[in-house]
């Protein structure tokens, strides 16, 4: 029993170490394969990164260098179409001859008894006669002139309406040509995310399987996945049944319109309700003509009489004479209603569409206008994943521990799934574009467009030139340094408020970010209010030791006596203390030829304004919590009188849904100098706006 427990120990002992060395080698085997993995994804960013495809969706600084949209004046060859054409001028010819004549001939013979003529007064055993009817008016020459006069206004509406028909048929037409256009470049797009996610794949499959990937990663490959297969069998299973292919033979311009010029265009062109209009009038004057109605009638006759007087000559004479036939009706006034009604109705549709052509080219107008916004949205969009692209490439080149292949793909990814969004976009927008052609035919396009220049859109406008940042510390932890400067320099922030304290390794960060963007106007913003007890001259002398301030351009306090639990009951003793505060940091920025600036609620009384105003370069007015526009300008109002241009409005992210909202406010108020606060969560604004795929204004 004892040999017996030695033996089971031993082995017990020999398994564990067993499994030890196995555990180390699968560790060492488990590395290198991470690494392999890692290497491929990187050497797939290597091969796709520089790929844009911003030439599909064009620079649009290119002129429309011809009609996209070419309508054929000519009547479509439609043989339905050119029978009733046809048949109408046959029945016009038809008409033309026939001017009312008719010929008669008649032969009577009396069997019996002799037969007296009562009007002749002559006796006779059988008569002939011959003759002429000419039907002037009803049935006859004028009624035919009238018909004429029909038809020739029927003619013209034929052709209206088949010029309507060929218009339909035209834009059914070039409605595919549109999609087949546009589609063909998805799908080269869409060919290019296929490659990328077939070599990304497995690669995440694999990765995922021993856990070196998280969850999202692995379920946004799935998402790409599932986003790819949906849109490639959309449109190539389109292109290839559709037999109107795209025949541009040039890139097209995104445009805009002019809605002054498009409606003067309108205005120039006929009208067409009123000359349908005008041709019911006129149908219906001539179908309810009195004259119409009116039988008139001449005629002549050569009579000729066997008389049965044997004794008597033959009897033969010429007679002529007139009918007239007058109806005694008083209904011209209804006849005429009830003919325009008729015409009018035959012709509803066409009538309602011109009526309506101003109105439906208006909203065809506003659809386009809301189209066109959506697409600059979606091209800052383009523009903010380029920057991070490009800081990807950055560190990429750098080598910089940060990089993530598998990131940086994804982010590649969703860069080419903005350009599709882009050009079904410009896809809309020319469809749009082709409805106005419809009912605008006889105008080109280019006579109320203009080319959309896309590089104007790279520049933020609606942003105060001055545009200010606080940096607080938590931004160097949520963020590398290459992150922070490619951010600052793509929103063009200017000047960076840079937080300070004593901590060495954050020293060392911040000094290090500032000596790699010293050309970038850098301020070093103090916050710690303890200041306020214990005065400012200590901490900048030692904040001198550790800072380059020759790379600086200026000290920012953020001091806030307001923050004390007992400054209501202290006011002045406060502020006493905070205007110490400003003399002191006045003295040393001037010392060290440095700006000055604040940051201040919006309640300080006058005389520290006026304080701050003699000290400061700039006062930052912190107009937090309530953002109300109309709020906001009567708070300030007294800053701005005392401080006048010194004055910065700085808002906080916090109080906003998100930086467009945020934009939007700074553009509303009309500060000429803005400051945002802060820098992590305007980051993490624009990476939420990011991840919000596919996104589209309702």
């Amino acid at each position: 029993m004892i040999i017996l427990s030695k033996n089971i120990r031993t082995s017990t002992i020999f398994i564990w170490l067993l499994f030890c060395h196995c555990s180390i080698i699968f560790g060492q085997n488990k590395d290198e394969l991470v690494s392999s993995y890692i290497k491929n994804l990187s050497d797939t960013w290597t091969e796709l990164n520089t790929k844009t495809f911003s030439s599909f969706i064009v620079d649009s600084t290119l002129s429309l260098k011809a009609e996209p949209f070419k309508i054929e004046q000519k009547i479509s060859t439609n043989n339905k179409n050119q029978l009733q054409l046809r048949l109408n001028q046959l029945q016009q010819k038809i008409n033309k001859k026939d001017i009312g004549l008719h010929a008669t001939v008649s032969y009577q013979e009396n069997l019996n008894a002799p037969i007296v003529d009562p009007e002749e007064i002559v006796v006779f055993k059988r008569r002939a006669i011959a003759g002429l009817d000419w039907d002037l008016l009803n049935n006859g020459l004028y009624e035919n002139r009238l018909k004429n006069k029909i038809l020739k206004l029927n003619y013209a509406a034929l052709e209206k309406k088949q010029l309507t028909d060929n218009l339909n048929a035209f834009q059914n037409k070039q409605t595919a040509q549109i999609i087949s256009y546009f589609n063909a470049k998805k799908i080269e797009i869409l060919n290019t995310r296929k490659y990328l996610n077939n070599k990304q794949a497995p690669v995440i499959e694999k990765l995922w399987a021993i856990k070196h990937i998280t969850k999202d990663n692995y379920l946004k490959l799935i998402q790409n996945t599932t986003d790819i297969n949906a849109q490639y069998n959309l449109y190539q299973n389109y292109n290839q049944v559709n037999i109107e292919k795209g025949n541009f033979a040039f890139e097209l311009p995104i445009l805009d319109l002019n809605i002054r010029q498009l409606m003067q265009k309108i205005n120039n062109s006929p009208v067409d309700s009123s000359l349908a209009l005008a041709d019911a009038a006129e149908v219906a004057k001539y179908q309810a003509s009195y004259l119409k109605d009116v039988s008139l009638k001449a005629y002549t006759r050569y009579n000729y009489y066997d008389v049965y007087n044997a004794a008597q000559p033959n009897r033969s004479f010429v007679s002529v004479g007139m009918n007239l036939s007058l109806p005694l009706a008083f209904n011209q006034k209804e006849k005429k209603e009830y003919y325009l009604t008729q015409y009018l109705l035959s012709n509803t549709k066409e009538t309602t569409d011109s009526l309506d052509v101003q109105l439906i080219v208006l909203n065809k107008y506003y659809e386009y206008q809301y189209k066109l916004k959506q697409f600059k949205n979606l091209y800052h969009k383009r523009l903010v994943l380029e920057e991070l692209l490009r800081t990807e490439r950055v560190k990429a080149q750098l080598s910089d521990f940060e990089f993530n292949p598998n990131t940086a793909l994804f982010i590649l990814d969703d860069y080419w799934s903005n350009a599709i969004e882009l050009i079904d976009l410009k896809q809309d927008l020319y469809k749009i574009l082709l409805d106005i052609k419809i009912k605008v035919p006889t105008a080109n396009i280019a006579d109320y467009t203009s080319p959309l220049n896309l590089s104007n859109l790279n520049i933020a406008s609606s942003n105060p030139p001055f545009k200010a940042v606080y940096i607080w510390s938590d931004a160097f932890k949520n963020n590398s340094q290459t992150v922070i400067n490619e951010y600052c320099r793509v929103n063009e922030f200017n000047p960076l408020l840079i937080s300070y304290n004593s901590t060495k390794i954050y020293i060392q960060q911040i000094s290090e970010f500032i000596s790699k963007n010293y050309t970038t106007p850098i301020h070093i913003m103090i916050g710690s209010n303890k200041l306020l007890n214990t005065g400012i001259a200590g901490f900048l002398d030692t904040l001198k030791t550790n800072i380059n301030l020759s790379q600086v351009k200026g000290i920012h306090l953020d001091i806030e006596p307001h923050t004390f639990a007992d400054f209501k009951d202290n006011k002045e003793q406060y502020f006493k203390k905070y205007v110490a505060v400003l003399k002191q940091a006045k003295q040393f920025a001037d010392n060290n030829k440095l700006e000055l600036s604040v940051s201040i609620p919006l309640n300080y009384p006058d005389e520290v304004l006026n304080e701050i105003n003699t000290t400061c370069n700039y006062a930052y007015l912190m107009a937090y919590e309530n953002v109300d526009i109309d709020f906001i300008l009567r708070k300030t109002a007294e800053e701005k009188t005392i401080l006048k241009n010194k004055c910065v409005l700085a808002l906080r992210t916090k109080d906003f849904e998100n930086r467009t909202s945020m934009d939007v406010a700074f553009k509303k108020i009309g500060f000429e100098k803005g400051a945002y606060h802060d820098l992590d969560d305007l980051i993490k604004f624009d990476n939420t706006s990011i991840n919000v795929k596919g996104e589209n204004e309702k």
